[in-house]
């Protein structure tokens, strides 16, 4: 079941390859009783961690009540057919990003689950490519995922705020977004 085994007569070939196409990316595909149908190796890991979502016997599942309520809830959402995008956060305050996207193929009905840890770094040289970053904008792009301020980012940088305000305007010009929030959705999208 850790990133090897079938998808249990998932059709829908745009899923499979979402499943499938980076097995560092903790991918989970489950039935609507929660059954886990596949799994990537990296949310094995993840699942036997540190992680708001436990593996039980074969089964997805929360670490705990409040946890396994959320779970629920989502996933009732995603068979209806929405797709989820949220945070959930540990007792601990590790926060994770947590996407479903249905998956329905005559009859046949799944939903692929990527749960990112947005305490792992962020691979710099990545944005850097994607975005066409200076490493020092990678660097405090990496800084603003993790959920720093702008004061935060120039004391860790030991420069001055107007330097960190000229970097972050213009990795909003290199990655066409407005805000932080935007900046979130966009990471969201790409590594999520």
């Amino acid at each position: 079941m850790d990133g090897t085994h079938s998808l249990a007569g998932i059709r829908d070939i745009e899923a499979i390859r979402f499943c499938l196409d980076e097995d560092e990316v903790a991918r989970i595909v489950v039935d609507p009783h929660g059954l886990l149908l596949w799994r990537s190796r990296a949310a094995a890991i993840l699942l036997h961690g540190d992680c708001p979502l436990v593996d039980r016997a074969g089964k997805l599942g929360g670490v705990d009540r409040r946890t396994q309520q959320f779970l629920n809830e989502r996933l009732d959402e995603a068979f209806a057919g929405e797709e989820i995008c949220q945070f959930i956060e540990t007792d601990q305050g590790r926060r994770f990003l947590l996407r479903m996207r249905p998956v329905d193929e005559d009859g046949e009905r799944a939903v692929v689950i990527t749960l990112k840890d947005f305490e792992a770094p962020v691979h710099i040289p990545r944005l850097e490519r994607l975005f066409g970053l200076s490493a020092m904008e990678a660097r405090i792009l990496q800084l603003i995922i993790e959920g720093a301020s702008a004061e935060r980012i120039a004391d860790s940088k030991a420069i001055s705020i107007l330097t960190v305000r000229t970097h972050i305007k213009h990795i909003h010009s290199k990655m066409d977004v407005r805000s932080k929030e935007e900046i979130l959705a966009v990471i969201v999208k790409i590594f999520a």
